[in-house]
């Protein structure tokens, strides 16, 4: 008999916050479900500025981070906790198998005031709507005088999964694309994903801090830090010499940079920068445009850090892109997920043209792709 644990799906069902950005007075479900009960894995988020996008995927991430054991108790986002009564909860459909046996699961992870894991309550009927019979949490509680502390269900299995965690934070990532590790993840993209340039003073090749598995990572926020920056990150592939600096070079250039006159070249050794040529002269890539910045970071990031449960979180899908290369990234995100149909995009955006053509998908459908979506009422805040 198999005596492994392992997860073979991962897909976001709900989540609720409230007291949290302009959700203060009531509760706010937001349903990944689609009509058959299963878990959309291309979802779009729309609405107005204001109306609490962003608060609700800082909140997702916050919750994946409940996942890591070794961490110190308590969410570490203080905007998105400042009010007390704050709650968040992520429900997470699982199928895992354990001992050889495959089990099909709701974990729900949760933090914030009181019994943060019962901010939305899940009745035998709906366990059954998205095919699941057992309800598991994990969850953080926060005290009245601030003091937080981890609640958690008694089933060996979330032990297992929170051990699975453990064991796989040791570990690197091996591929281009998804990779082997089977526990899940969150890479969340925040909406200013700009290349500033380096202000350390020591530059060299150390391992990215990002490149040991973690349950969350976020992109965007690191400022000039060199150990962050994409340079440190294209540095450590050169040095590796395992054939995905080729892969990154070959992906930019055909995805990023076709028909500009522009390609990424190899890294400059001296000087510790990755380089892009156009017309005999060459840059470096905190000098590239705003759009192509963005998308490098993404196209980089999500390729380089994938596992095989991946939710990918973007915010501002559309941010600085023209719609000629907002349709170009929309398009390959959709290839993506069709051919990797464990991994699960949830985004936001304000384009015109990318909610439209979202329109039209949903009606038509796709292989592979379950879609799902959500129009932020006024009277939901």
């Amino acid at each position: 008999m198999e005596n492994t644990f392992h997860v073979r799906r991962c897909s976001p069902i709900s989540l609720t916050v409230f007291g949290m950005g302009p959700f203060q007075d009531k509760p706010f479900h937001l349903d990944f479900i689609d009509r058959e009960g299963e878990g959309s894995n291309f979802f779009l988020l729309i609405s107005p500025n204001g109306r609490g996008k962003t608060a609700l995927l800082e909140a997702m991430a916050s919750l994946m981070q409940v996942l890591d054991s070794s961490r110190d108790p308590g969410p570490p986002h203080e905007r998105l906790w400042s009010n007390p009564k704050a709650r968040a909860q992520l429900d997470l459909r699982l199928v895992v198998n354990m001992g050889g046996a495959v089990q099909e699961v709701l974990l729900t992870l949760a933090a914030g005031h009181g019994a943060p894991h019962e901010t939305r309550s899940w009745e035998r009927s709906d366990l059954e709507r998205v095919q699941t019979k057992k309800h598991l949490h994990i969850a953080w509680s926060r005290s009245p005088g601030g003091h937080w502390a981890q609640v958690k269900s008694t089933d060996p299995l979330v032990d297992e999964l929170l051990g699975l965690v453990r064991t796989e934070r040791g570990n690197v990532y091996e591929t281009f694309g998804p990779d082997t590790i089977t526990a899940p993840s969150l890479l969340y993209f925040d909406a200013y994903r700009d290349i500033p340039i380096s202000t350390d003073q020591e530059q060299f090749g150390n391992r990215p801090p990002e490149w040991l598995y973690q349950p969350l990572h976020r992109f965007g926020l690191h400022g000039d830090q060199w150990q962050y920056s994409l340079d440190n990150l294209l540095v450590w592939l050169t040095w590796l010499d395992d054939g995905r600096y080729e892969k990154v070079q070959e992906m930019i250039n055909q995805f990023v940079f076709t028909g500009t006159g522009k390609v990424l070249d190899r890294i400059n050794k001296q000087h510790m920068h990755a380089l892009v040529t156009s017309g005999g002269r060459q840059h470096r890539l905190d000098q590239l445009s705003s759009g192509e910045k963005s998308l490098v970071q993404l196209m980089l990031r999500i390729h380089l850090h994938l596992t095989s449960h991946s939710i990918l979180v973007i915010d501002e899908l559309d941010a600085h892109l023209h719609p000629k290369l907002q349709h170009r990234l929309y398009q390959a995100l959709k290839r993506l997920i069709a051919e990797n149909p464990t991994l699960t995009l949830i985004a936001t955006t304000h384009s015109r043209e990318l909610i439209d053509q979202f329109g039209i998908d949903m009606k038509v459908g796709s292989s592979g792709l379950r879609f799902g979506g959500h129009l932020i009422d006024k009277e939901e805040i």
